[in-house]
């Protein structure tokens, strides 16, 4: 306390000097309207630019629940999306599957409904390999995550692979540049062309889509998308677009073999979401039904 003392004696003179400057600036800022106003105008400025500070720091450190939020809601769009390609019609008690984008331009929409045929689960790469013939990604999610084996890995940009291990935290992805790898593929542009899109090795950003028939004209730069007739990945998603024009399969002459670029750059997957398809069960026992009879 004495120390105290000593200290406020010695230098009294300059704290009674500061004490009557900031009440002479709180009189002179409180009684005279045009100080008032500088003084609040400067305070806001100064004080605008400390809080927007503030909040860009505190957007930066919560960088990572955004992202997860954002790739939640992308989730929930990309399942909207895919499952708005089927619709429901009701006539005479049977349910016909037809075409989204030509329900839309009719004036019974409102009398159609969508049954969800697929969720997705938020993932991320956390091991990817290009350079090898077959090729793996390794996604954090698990079975406790409701990731099973079989089911399609997909990005905003285009396909990943098919989860073929399930650990508890941890799955194991076949990469699409596989030579396992063989997806449904479409060409919306073309009416009823499909074909398998398979990986040959060599190029990581090309694969070859073979079992379309002669008669088809494909045009270099056609867009190709997963055609839905796969229980893993739904209908429409990007593939990529037809690299050079067709050329005649050597393997079968009846075909076209289509060098097609992927849309997704497998040497840069980081975002991912697995597909689940929520009827894959029902199917794959239909499907083992016909395989009984066939026997």
């Amino acid at each position: 306390m004495g120390k105290l003392l000593q200290l406020l004696l010695r230098n009294g003179g300059f704290v009674t000097f500061l004490l009557v400057e900031i009440g002479c600036f709180a009189i002179m800022v409180n009684f005279e309207t045009r100080h008032k106003e500088i003084w609040a105008n400067t305070t806001g400025i100064f004080g605008g630019r400390a809080l927007e500070k503030r909040q860009i720091a505190a957007d930066y450190f919560s960088l990572y629940e955004t992202a997860d939020s954002l790739a939640h809601i992308v989730d929930s769009l990309q399942a909207r999306l895919s499952n708005a390609r089927q619709m429901q019609v009701s006539i005479r008690d049977t349910f016909f599957l037809v075409n989204y984008d030509s329900l839309s331009k009719t004036d019974t929409v409102r009398r159609k409904t969508v049954r969800p045929q697929y969720e997705f689960i938020t993932a991320k790469s956390i091991k990817n390999a290009i350079a090898g013939t077959n090729n793996w990604l390794i996604i954090n999610r698990g079975s406790t995550d409701g990731i099973q084996p079989d089911m399609a890995v997909v990005s905003p940009e285009g396909i990943v692979g098919i989860v073929r291990h399930v650990g508890t935290n941890f799955s194991l992805v076949m990469s699409v540049l596989h030579r396992q790898a063989k997806i449904s593929v479409a060409l919306p542009n073309q009416k009823n062309a499909f074909g398998s899109l398979i990986w040959e090795g060599g190029d990581p950003e090309e694969m070859t889509l073979r079992y379309i028939p002669q008669h088809f004209v494909v045009k270099k730069g056609e867009p190709v998308v997963t055609s839905g007739y796969s229980l893993m990945f739904p209908q429409g998603h990007p593939v990529g677009i037809v690299k050079d024009l067709p050329k005649s399969d050597p393997e079968n002459p009846y075909f076209l073999e289509i060098k097609v670029s992927l849309s997704q750059d497998m040497a840069t997957v980081r975002e991912v979401a697995v597909v689940r398809n929520l009827f894959k069960a029902e199917l794959d026992s239909l499907q083992l039904k016909i395989s009984i009879n066939e026997r």
